[in-house]
């Protein structure tokens, strides 16, 4: 009884997990943090997989085998949750069910308490670039940079770039002096370097390969300047 019970925990945890990992992929194609975690939710659960939703994984070949991905593995793990549970409970013997009842609020709680890890700011930030270098590098390249979108108006976007490699129109080269904002109208608001605060960026950055900017620009010309392997 014990080991079925802490196997259904595992589960659980794998599942949630595994959500996570999958959605951290979805923005890497593009998708904002709320589409893409929607997206996951609905193909693990197949509800709520709107006509309109699902065109934005239609389109995208790399988000077809991601969407592919997800649904069998949704559909394998409900599957061996589902009999998991029920066998437990068609075995159970009345003199186990105390124990059960005993046992059974603390592993809940366990479940409750990495719910809250797993939510919280530094370990979400730790995971989600640990799974976005994996990913990048699986999808794009091992040079590929990360282009993870943060608001979404349109054609117009936020986007926070994870720069494995500088592009070459600004290698070595001031913002003020590059064709970023005159000829593609990107502008480059923040920048953030290895072990330090994140800065406004000014007409004299130089960006280096391991910076995280956050640019707003147009969705297509971000994509095409940044996520180019060099």
């Amino acid at each position: 009884m014990i080991v079925s019970l802490i196997l259904f925990v595992l589960f659980v945890i794998i599942y949630l997990m595994i959500s996570d990992i999958i959605t951290v992929f979805f923005r890497l194609t593009g998708m904002t943090e709320e589409k893409a975690r929607f997206q996951v939710i609905s193909l693990l659960t197949n509800s709520g997989f709107t006509t309109r939703e699902s065109e934005a994984v239609v389109a995208s070949k790399t988000r077809r085998r991601i969407a592919r991905a997800t649904m069998i593995f949704g559909y394998a793990f409900t599957v061996t949750i589902v009999t998991t549970t029920v066998n437990f409970f068609m075995t159970i013997e009345k003199s186990e069910l105390k124990s059960f009842l005993i046992i059974f609020p603390i592993l809940l709680a366990a479940i409750v308490i990495f719910q809250i890890f797993r939510h919280s700011a530094f370990f979400k930030t730790k995971f989600d670039r640990w799974i976005e270098k994996i990913g990048a590098r699986l999808m794009f390249g091992k040079n590929s940079n990360s282009v993870i979108l943060v608001e979404d108006y349109g054609e117009t976007v936020i986007a926070h770039i994870y720069l494995h490699s500088v592009p070459l129109i600004l290698k070595d080269t001031r913002l003020k002096d590059s064709v970023l904002k005159a000829q593609y109208n990107i502008m480059v608001m923040t920048v953030k370097s290895r072990n330090s605060e994140a800065v406004q960026a000014s007409a004299d950055t130089v960006l280096k390969p391991d910076d995280i900017i956050m640019v707003m620009g147009n969705r297509k010309d971000i994509k095409n300047i940044f996520m180019k392997a060099v």
